[in-house]
């Protein structure tokens, strides 16, 4: 009899021991003299510490729910119609008031995490910046930062991590403070992005990476450099309506113990634009399971392409919410784009 011991419940391993098996008890699947695995054995058998499977056994014994016998261990006591009523409507109080509190901790990770993103995004008569960022679930693994290196250059960065929910914000999280420690110590771009990659590889869980563009401008210059870990690439629309794709690009970080990304440089003139995006919003899609897809945002950010960078994310999200089902599930959808004045040259 496995019971589901996960690292991803609110409760301590020995707490979710002893709620399955007080379940169980109370339907009747482990009836009165019904004798539990030793306490070596469970544990073994579930992979947790011994110490774990004792503190179990000790909370249903002072329930009344199991007893000990010398050298036979624990067998479920005998419990009658009235006790089964009063326990159920214990647990049940119990369980309300644990879902509330989850409940609570879960909005007040929702709003950390929301404070964790840029309050405001820097603009002046030579560029503008606008984003905007959804999750899927109340916590979210997009990220997305603009921290100012010097009084003309700033660094972009927007990044994905796998899989949803709490562990890839827990992620998104660790990935943030290293960034900004790599800013702070005014490392550069190369050092940084080999600096994420060993953090991601010695601490993220087995099979966790992230793909991250970490771009840096320097808008007195017009230029930007840049480096892409296995992220989306970024779309360049000109001026004059061509479009290009940022396609420079290397492994996912996390993936791989020693990464050299290669890092570009490129010129952004006068009315030039870079839309920085997450797969959540190409991959977005409509009733009939069809993506929103690149040609479809290449159209559009041609079509939008004189307007401020605030209109163009407006008009972009408008866009995205029309073509996409809210009955079809669908991945965090972050996006920022970069906009060059008009009359820069």
């Amino acid at each position: 009899m496995l019971l589901n011991i996960t690292d991803l419940s609110g409760e301590p391993p020995h707490r979710q021991i002893s709620h399955q098996l007080q379940a169980k008890i109370l339907a009747g699947d482990l009836q009165h003299g019904a004798t539990l695995l030793p306490v070596k054995s469970f544990a073994r058998a579930h992979r947790v510490s011994v110490q774990t499977v004792a503190r179990a056994y000790q909370d249903l014994a002072r329930e009344g729910l199991i007893s000990f016998k010398n050298g036979t261990g624990a067998y479920v006591n005998a419990i009658s119609a009235s006790q089964k009523k009063a326990l159920a409507t214990h647990y049940l109080f119990s369980d309300a008031q644990e879902s509330r509190r989850l409940e609570e901790e879960l909005m007040m990770a929702q709003k950390i995490q929301q404070r964790l993103l840029p309050s405001f995004l820097p603009s002046n008569d030579r560029f503008q910046l606008a984003a905007y960022s959804e999750p899927s679930r109340p916590l979210g693994g997009d990220y997305y930062d603009c921290l100012a290196l010097d009084d003309h250059r700033f660094a972009l960065i927007i990044a994905d991590a796998c899989g949803k929910g709490l562990p890839a914000a827990l992620l998104i999280a660790q990935i943030q403070a290293v960034i900004k420690n790599e800013v702070c110590h005014r490392n550069s771009l190369r050092q940084t992005m080999q600096n994420l990659n060993q953090y991601i590889k010695r601490y993220a869980a087995a099979r966790h990476f992230v793909t991250l563009f970490y771009g840096i401008f320097d808008h007195h210059a017009g230029v930007l450099e840049f480096a892409n870990a296995g992220h989306n690439h970024p779309v360049f629309v000109r001026k004059d309506g061509q479009v290009d794709f940022l396609k420079t690009t290397g492994p996912a970080l996390g993936l791989l113990g020693e990464v050299d990304h290669q890092i570009q440089t490129m010129k952004i003139n006068g009315g030039d634009s870079i839309l920085f995006y997450t797969d959540g919003v190409t991959e977005a899609m409509n009733r009939a399971q069809e993506e929103f897809g690149e040609p479809r945002l290449q159209s559009l950010l041609i079509r939008y392409r004189a307007r401020s960078a605030q209109e163009i994310v407006r008009l972009l999200i408008e866009d995205l919410n029309k073509f996409s089902s809210p009955a079809i599930g669908q991945d965090d959808r972050t996006m920022m784009l970069l906009k060059v004045s008009a009359d820069m040259p």
